[in-house]
């Protein structure tokens, strides 16, 4: 995760992005970077991830790429939080985070690919994207 903390401070100070913005990444990036490490291989082979940010139409718009299982994280249910914290089946709540955290989510398998885009909306000092 220390690289892509790091990655995290350069796209900032490169597009000169609020902190709010930031923490929302580092937050939404550590779950999905995690979950990649811990369920998207099933074997010892060596395998690589990729990570892209661009501010485009007002937005910053991150991809995160991996060679892994097939998996739609967004197709996971929703945790129920009207149940108290030990009686809420594991699973599915970082997913719940990186989708509140950021405007938007997508999930696509392009080849061999998992790609997931998370969307950021930024908002000028007029409150316009």
């Amino acid at each position: 995760m220390d690289s892509v903390l790091e990655m995290i401070d350069k796209v900032g100070d490169a597009y000169g992005l609020p902190a709010e913005v930031l923490t929302n990444l580092r937050i939404a990036l550590d779950e999905v970077v995690t979950n990649i490490v811990k369920y998207a291989y099933n074997d010892a082979r060596r395998h690589e991830f990729t990570i892209r940010c661009e501010v485009r139409g007002g937005a910053l718009e991150t991809v995160v790429e991996d060679d892994g299982i097939a998996y739609d994280p967004l197709q996971a249910p929703a945790p129920d939080l009207s149940v108290s914290f030990d009686q809420r089946k594991v699973g599915g709540l970082g997913v719940h985070f990186v989708k509140s955290l950021m405007s938007a989510v997508t999930y696509e398998r392009v080849g061999n690919r998992n790609r997931l885009t998370l969307k950021q909306e930024l908002k000028t000092d007029r409150g316009n994207a």
